[in-house]
């Protein structure tokens, strides 16, 4: 699941989890666009705990809550 790292989930991203989530599978999420300055190294971790935040709002399991998280640059 790709998030831009200094805007955090926004809708379609809990449209997208809730539907990974209910068929069971465990996602990967990939912080983009690490490299500009609003996604400074506090901002990521403000957005990984509002993905958390939101895998536990959606019901993830425990299994799910082990999301591994990338942090990438596409450019």
């Amino acid at each position: 699941m790709l998030v831009d790292a200094s805007e955090g989930p926004l809708a379609q991203t809990k449209f997208v989890l809730g539907k990974a989530l209910a068929r069971g599978l465990c996602p990967i999420v990939v912080l983009n666009k690490v490299d500009r300055p609003a996604a400074s190294p506090e901002r990521c971790a403000l957005t990984e705990s509002a993905l958390l935040d939101l895998f536990l709002s959606l019901g993830a399991s425990d299994a799910q809550l082990e999301f591994p998280v990338l942090y990438a640059s596409a450019k």
